[in-house]
Order: structure tokens, then sequence, then C-alpha cells
């Protein structure tokens, strides 16, 4: 990702809001993440049918937090356990990853599980009950046709 522009971002296939198949590139954005000591380029696309504009990121990280899904799944583990916050990351983070597995895990119904939560897909984390969930890009937008030559070309 430290390419910069040049990094080959992969075209989702369709828009994840509308599932509509005209996505044109709407240009670049920083955006930080740990371990880095700068703000990196990720690509944005624009959907022309529903106006939503989606913002790349890697699959590491869950939309809107800056740590890996690793890290706050270990340091939610962590507390779940009954241990101390991780050392080695601020304890108001991990708070807020808390309060956000609290949120959610009641939004589930029962105080679900984290393993719940994470095999439903649930930003475990998030303290969004809008945009809780990852969704999967259902299919590709464009049809695939069989094409056979005209006779005498092959």
């Amino acid at each position: 990702m430290s390419e910069g522009r040049a990094y080959p971002w992969p075209r989702p296939p369709c828009c994840p809001r509308c599932e509509g198949g005209r996505l044109w590139g709407h240009g670049y954005v920083r955006r930080y993440f740990d371990g880095t000591g700068e703000a990196l380029l990720v690509k944005r696309w624009r959907c022309v049918d529903c106006g939503a504009v989606h913002t790349m990121r890697p699959a590491s990280h869950w939309r809107g937090f800056w740590a890996t899904v690793a890290l706050i799944v270990l340091s939610l583990r962590s507390k779940l356990s009954g241990s101390r916050w991780l050392v080695e990351v601020s304890r108001q983070r991990q708070q807020y990853w808390w309060r956000g597995y609290q949120r959610q895990s009641h939004f589930a119904g029962a105080s679900a599980s984290l393993s719940v939560l994470l095999g439903q897909k649930v930003i475990a984390a998030t303290h969004s009950l809008r945009f809780r969930c990852l969704r999967a890009l259902p299919h590709d937008p464009h049809r695939i046709f069989a094409v056979t030559a005209p006779s005498g070309l092959s």
C-alpha cells in the first residue's frame, strides 16, 4: 500500500449499496492506519446509479478503525477473559472498542458472544447500528456471454 497511486486496488464488481454495475474511479483520499508514520493514499469509487462513494481499505482493517481486526479482537478477548487491557495499546482506544462490542452484543440479542458476532460478519467494535455488518459483494454485475467466432475465422 505504500506505493500510493500506483497500488493496484481491485475494482469492486458492483456497488455495495445498490448493486449497480457502474462504478467510476473517484480519486484517492488519505487514510491513517496503525504502524504507518503518515497517511496512505487509498482508492475511492463512485456509483453512478446511487451516488454513493466507497473507499477501499486493506482487508485486515474494519471500516472506521486504524487498528487491525486481529488487534481489536485480541483486546476484546483479553477483556472477556477477565484480564487487564493490553499494554501495547492505549487504554482509551480499548475502552472505545469494548463499548462498541457491548453495544453490538446487546443489539444482536441476548448478549451475543464475540464469536457469534464475528460469525455473523458484524464489526464487533463499532458503535454504529446502521453500518454494523460487513457486506459481501453479491455477484458480478457484468453478464458473461459465450462468443462463437464466425465460420472461417477459427
